[in-house]
């Protein structure tokens, strides 16, 4: 147990962001956002999500949304790591009141990886809403998803 929890350490230590911004009020009113540049590596992943992790724990946000989130991220990390040839990952974290709008940046190009798995019918399952949308250049794309408590008819929010 000792050896798995050393590799782990080491892994975390490699996979360090390359750039990390604390919260940052964008304007009153308007959501604290978190970025993250990480590496393009399978490691990045579990980073991803720790970090993320991190940065909500300490919100009023429930624990289903954060948890929504935190697969959110897992999913798209993954997708820019496998599926692309950018050397950086960047993650956002926009957190609202009641949801997290989670966003992941890869520089390009995507390979032509046959899909493996069942990443984005999850993302679309959980996610209120998602969406990608690419750079001036062709080459980058931002994937994005949102995730919040459903709110019923009555303007309440279900939990």
């Amino acid at each position: 147990m000792a050896r798995i929890k050393e590799q782990v350490a080491h892994q975390q230590r490699a996979a360090r962001p390359l750039e990390l911004s604390a919260p940052v009020e964008l304007m009153e009113g308007l959501p604290a956002a978190y970025t993250h540049a990480l590496p393009r590596r399978p490691d990045s992943v579990a980073v991803a999500r720790h970090l993320l992790r991190a940065q909500l724990r300490d919100g009023d946000l429930p624990h289903e949304v954060r948890d929504m989130a935190e697969l959110v991220v897992s999913e798209l990390v993954t997708n820019a790591v496998l599926r692309t040839e950018s050397s950086v990952v960047s993650c956002t974290a926009r957190v609202f009141a009641r949801g997290v709008r989670v966003e992941v940046r890869d520089e390009g190009p995507a390979v032509g990886a046959p899909p493996t798995g069942h990443g984005m019918f999850l993302v679309d399952k959980v996610a209120r809403a998602w969406g990608s949308e690419t750079d001036g250049t062709g080459r980058g794309r931002t994937v994005w998803a949102s995730v919040c408590l459903a709110t019923t008819p009555s303007g309440r929010t279900e939990r």
